[in-house]
């Protein structure tokens, strides 16, 4: 069983110099969650940079990364989105050898019945289990859509949010799970007994691979220590 656990970006209060490069060497943690991308494109050098930290300080560290809001939001997986899809995917990569995911986060107003569309999309770009995909609509969390996301062989993102429940699915051996908070988004500080509830359910199902990200700002380094130490036990 590989053990991945990170956070969703290194700017914090936490990380002392703001870098990646003390995340890269001290945070104690072994994957990065890249949001800053969904909101708008890094210049190319930028990407050229993580990439020769990343390979020069710790190369074992494995990155998601995710995509851009006009692809999922704004062009919702039309033909404009795989144009954007492209450049994209281009832009990183120098960065590629190190990505396990590409994050492609659902706004809530995107039902299943864009299922087709996001089917197409996903048979297109011919990421496999590198595409993971986060629902934000309550109908996607049927037995139905869990099912159809096993066929595609996607990874299929779960959530431990204020608005949705904690349901942690394993999807084809592979668990992504991205903590947002419970009591209010981002902010909120887990307790060492729901950290442990959190790692018992991940255990329990068994997975081959696991990667969790805290994106909960101040608390998020030393909950994601504290889950990957629980993890490894």
């Amino acid at each position: 069983m590989r053990i991945y656990v990170g956070t969703s970006g290194w700017y914090y209060s936490w990380n002392p110099r703001l870098t990646l490069d003390w995340y890269l060497k001290y945070s104690g943690l072994n994957t990065i969650e890249l949001n800053a991308s969904f909101y708008k494109f890094p210049f190319p050098n930028q990407v050229k940079s993580w990439a020769n930290k990343t390979a020069r300080i710790n190369p074992e560290m494995r990155w998601s990364i995710k995509v851009n809001r006009f692809i999922t939001h704004v062009f919702k997986f039309s033909e404009r989105a795989f144009e954007t899809w492209n450049k994209f995917q281009r832009l990183f990569k120098p960065l590629e050898k190190y990505i396990d995911f590409y994050l492609f986060q659902l706004p809530p107003y995107l039902s299943p019945q864009y299922f087709d569309k996001i089917q197409r999309f996903y048979y297109k770009i011919n990421l496999h289990e590198k595409f993971a995909l986060e629902w934000r609509n309550m109908d996607w969390f049927k037995d139905k859509w869990i099912k159809w996301a096993k066929e595609l062989k996607l990874t299929l993102v779960s959530i431990d949010s204020p608005q949705h429940l904690t349901k942690i699915f394993n999807v084809n051996g592979i668990i992504y799970l991205r903590l947002h908070g419970r009591t209010e988004w981002y902010s909120h500080n887990y307790t060492v007994d729901e950290l442990e509830d959190i790692a018992e359910k991940i255990l329990s199902l068994n997975p081959s691979k696991i990667y969790v990200y805290l994106n909960n700002d101040h608390y998020m380094r030393e909950n994601a220590l504290t889950l990957l130490k629980l993890l490894r036990k």
